[in-house]
């Protein structure tokens, strides 16, 4: 935790902030489609305002400006911004870098107390069960590959939140952790069946991710050639991905792959053909927000489908860079508390699992979904913080 003389009530004061952003933003943005449509337009610029308030609560200016990686970060945000200038472009997505470089710089910082943690986990997680029940597919408005995106963020989180609490248990109530336990397997093949209702395949590939890396031991998530290596294939395997599938649209005719009867092969690799085209005549300042997508059917509107993949098409190389860097350098630093315990394990799991389900939506940088990976980043950190003073 890098917190220095920060005093306890700026602490609190800027946990609360990033709370209360989470409430503002799910409750505006999951809740009514309506709502939805009225406040998407400003979710980044929400964030933003939150996200600079949470920064000031948590780091001394003197601090900052003497800080080699928020020297950084800045120069990217000034780069971000003068080359959307240069290709003529909206400058609204100037926003969606910046409230990605604050929050990946955030995440080293922010220390969460055991409230505050069970806070994040219950009411992140209540959207699992709330969209489960109400179902917000496109009848109610909402993309169904959105709602697998709130789906498997609720799920992540619920998950987290009941493994905590089945840690505790173990102590006291040996016989209500054992059900715990079980009612955590059972959660997984619950999500799985409300995943498959929406057939929305960007989260199963979360969902797989996260079930596959919590299922490691303990021991293994210590070695870090393995840990280097799933951060690698995390990060820049959003660029991969999308290259792939490029090169598989070739083929789309002779592949005849379902996954929720959909096609494998069924549009994507048509956006980032276009895409990276566009993108290869001006890597160094990226294409911008105002590109208009030339496949038929998207009717020229401009929609990536891949986290990283939108930071490095819009804002070009050097800026998506020195994110990939801060990215992979704030993972990386996880690994000890991945290793130490289930409770961060866990939490550190969900992280990955929304990075890969962001190979095909953008995802993690988009409010609210930017603000609960780092809570969860938080999360990881802080219950092996507490745990420690706890001792």
């Amino acid at each position: 935790m890098e917190n220095g003389n920060i005093s306890e009530k700026r602490i609190i004061a800027g946990n609360m902030v990033l709370f209360g952003a989470c409430v503002i933003l799910t409750v505006s943005l999951w809740n009514e489609y309506t709502w939805y449509e009225a406040v998407a337009p400003y979710g980044t610029l929400i964030a933003f305002v939150f996200l600079v308030v949470t920064f000031l609560c948590y780091i001394p200016i003197k601090q900052a400006i003497t800080d080699k990686f928020f020297i950084l970060i800045t120069a990217a945000c000034i780069i971000a911004a003068a080359n959307l200038f240069i290709v003529d472009s909206g400058k609204g997505a100037w926003l969606t870098e910046a409230d990605v470089l604050i929050a990946i710089y955030l995440a080293d910082r922010i220390k969460l107390s055991d409230t505050f943690v069970g806070l994040f986990c219950t009411y992140i997680g209540f959207y699992f069960f709330y969209w489960t029940y109400d179902v917000k597919g496109y009848f109610k408005g909402y993309n169904t590959n959105y709602g697998g995106l709130v789906l498997i963020t609720g799920f992540v989180f619920a998950v987290t939140g009941f493994i905590i609490f089945r840690e505790r248990l173990k102590t006291t109530e040996k016989a209500g952790a054992r059900f715990l336990f079980a009612f955590i397997l059972f959660m997984f093949v619950w999500g799985y069946n409300i995943i498959a209702w929406y057939r929305a395949r960007c989260a199963l590939i979360g969902l797989v991710v996260f079930a596959v890396l919590l299922a490691v031991p303990a021991g293994v998530w210590k070695n870090r050639v393995f840990y280097t290596l799933i951060t690698v294939v995390m990060t820049f395997g959003a660029i991969a991905v999308s290259l792939v599938y490029v090169w598989l649209g070739h083929f789309a005719a002779a592949i005849d792959i379902r996954i929720f009867y959909k096609d494998v092969i069924s549009g994507r690799n048509e956006i980032w053909a276009d895409l990276w085209n566009a993108f290869i005549k001006s890597p160094l300042t990226g294409i911008g927000s105002s590109y208009r997508i030339n496949v038929d059917w998207m009717g020229g509107m401009f929609e990536v489908h891949n986290g990283l993949l939108d930071i490095l098409i819009v804002h070009g190389i050097i800026v998506f860079a020195v994110t990939v860097f801060l990215l992979i350098r704030t993972l990386l630093g996880l690994r000890e508390a991945a290793a130490q315990n289930i409770k961060s394990r866990s939490a550190v799991s969900a992280v990955f699992a929304i990075l890969a389900a962001s190979f095909v939506e953008n995802f993690f940088i988009v409010p609210p979904f930017l603000l609960c990976t780092l809570a969860l980043i938080a999360i990881a950190r802080s219950v092996c913080y507490n745990e420690l003073l706890n001792k």
